[in-house]
Formats: structure tokens, sequence, C-alpha cells
């Protein structure tokens, strides 16, 4: 595999009013992210709500991206269970089609030790004819992937690539000082917000869930680090973190983290008339009016 570089939004996955996967909403938001200059894509992964959707649904998820992509950019599948078993039972078939990389979290329900973590990572890739991305995602998992269990499974090359979205950056730094060689390898973050720092601190590339609804703004902002314009970054930046501040309006109004978020982001493309509806899984509650009326007011601010 090429190693992954640049802005790789985590897509979110549009539901019609029935609950099934809307596939011309789908379609919409790939061409809009293509047109955007996206360097990759994310599909099934937390923003795409691949806990909460059957097989069948993430199959359909899988099946629209790839053919709307047709090669365009990398394709990363989330393959995304509590069990070693489950995630092999999901890389099987998500095998069948043309992406570049495969996604996979730590183990959770189960307290696993570091040991058993690494076990996992060693088997899902022993079953995998694609590459394996670590998620270390905390906050949905339960704990975080620890550094010593990153830097043995890139110099082993049991996984070529890390999205970190656990916000701590010592860590995620400490990885790249001791992994040695990162030759074909991609160190990947999830923080929007904190996307500048985070690529001046070495990262590879971003996932950022707000690219959603904006990832104009963080491929200006990538191609701004890249030549080197500190001031056009800190625009964006600032761009950035005032369409992210959104994500946790739905708090106020009752909501848990994860509806406020996706609840947030499908408003907006509903706005943006990319998506045809605001649905969101069960149990997931649906957005309230008057918690989408402060996201209007302040997506009028940056143009979107």
């Amino acid at each position: 595999m090429t190693a992954l570089r640049g802005i790789i939004p985590p897509l979110c996955t549009p539901l019609d009013e029935n609950g099934e996967v809307d596939a011309r909403s789908l379609e919409r938001l790939v061409r809009r992210q293509l047109d955007d200059g996206v360097h990759g894509l994310f599909v099934l992964g937390s923003s795409g709500e691949a806990i909460y959707l059957i097989d069948e649904s993430r199959r359909k998820v899988l099946d629209i991206v790839v053919g709307a992509v047709a090669g365009a950019v990398p394709v990363l599948a989330g393959a995304v269970a509590a069990s070693t078993a489950r995630v092999i039972e999901q890389v099987r078939w998500i095998s069948a089609f043309r992406i570049d990389a495969i996604v996979v979290t730590s183990p959770f329900y189960a307290n696993v030790s570091d040991a058993e973590t690494v076990t996992h990572f060693e088997r899902v890739a022993a079953a995998s004819p694609f590459p394996l991305v670590a998620y270390d995602i905390p906050g949905n998992v339960g704990r975080k992937l620890a550094a010593d269990v990153t830097i043995e499974l890139l110099r082993r090359n049991v996984i070529v690539g890390l999205k970190d979205t656990s916000g701590e950056m010592n860590e995620f730094l400490r990885v790249l000082r001791e992994i040695g060689d990162r030759t074909g390898k991609s160190l990947m973050c999830g923080s929007d917000r904190g996307a500048a720092d985070w690529l001046r601190g070495g990262a590879d590339g971003i996932v950022p869930g707000i690219g959603n609804v904006s990832a104009d703004l963080f491929t200006r902002l990538w191609d701004a680090f890249r030549r080197g314009d500190e001031a056009e970054v800190e625009r964006c930046q600032q761009d950035v973190a005032v369409v992210s501040s959104i994500l946790n309006i739905g708090l106020n109004y009752g909501l848990g983290l994860h509806a406020s978020q996706l609840g947030a982001l499908k408003h907006t493309l509903v706005r943006q008339r990319i998506f045809a509806t605001e649905r969101v899984s069960p149990p997931l509650a649906p957005y309230p009016p008057e918690a989408a009326k402060e996201i209007d007011a302040i997506m009028a601010t940056v143009g979107r």
C-alpha cells in the first residue's frame, strides 16, 4: 500500500425515512468530497454509524462508496466489532471490495490486556489481504491503545498505520519518535480543532469528522501547510474551530455525545442538500429543532 497522506474524512452514512442506507445521498457526499480535493475516504467508522448497522447495510455502504470513488482516491473500510472473531468475519466479506486498507479498533466490552490487544491485531492481520490501520478511539472502546503496543505493531508491520482519536498528542509524538523507519507507514490524527498542531508535530494526515460538511477547509489547510503558508493555516484552523463548535450543541438539549455529533453533521448535510434526511440509528435520539437553529447561525458565518 502506498502510504496514506493528507485529508481523509470519515464519511457519515445517510439513512432514509425507513432507516435504510440512502444510496443517492451517499453518492452526493462522495462527489462533494472529491470535488473538495480530499486525499482518501474512510467508511464505516464512528461517523459512519458502523457499530449500529447490520452487515447487510455495511456492505451496501461500502459498495456505494467504492463505486462512486471509482479508484480516484484510496478507500479505508472499518471492521468494527468487540471481538477478534467478529472482526475477522467482517474482514472476510470486506475483502470482496476494492479498498486500500482496513481500519480496526482494539477489542472492547471485555477489559483486555496489552498482550491480548497485540494478539487481536496479529490475528486480524493474518486474516486480512489488505493492510491494517489501528484505530485508537478510547472514548468508544473504553481504553487507549497503549503507545508501547502501537510501536510494537508498527515495527513488526502488523499494522501499517494509525488513526489517533485519543487527543493525547504526547503519546502520538512518542510513537513517531520510537517506531524508526516510517517508510510505507501512515500516522494520522482524528483531531479537527487541533489539526494544524498535529500536522506540525509530524502527523501524515487528518481524518476529520467535521470534514463531512467542510472538507474544503481541511484541504486548504493541508495545502497551506505543505507550502509553509502559516497565515493561511491559521485562517483555516480558525474556521475549522468555528465549524467544530456545532458538534457539542446537542449536549445542551439532552442528547448524548454521539447523537449530538452525528445529528449536527446530518442536519448540516441536509441544509447543504447532500442528505435527504437527518435520521440517525437507534438508540440515538433525533436532533432537536432548537439546536438546529444554532447550527444554521454558526454555519452561515463560514459560508456553508
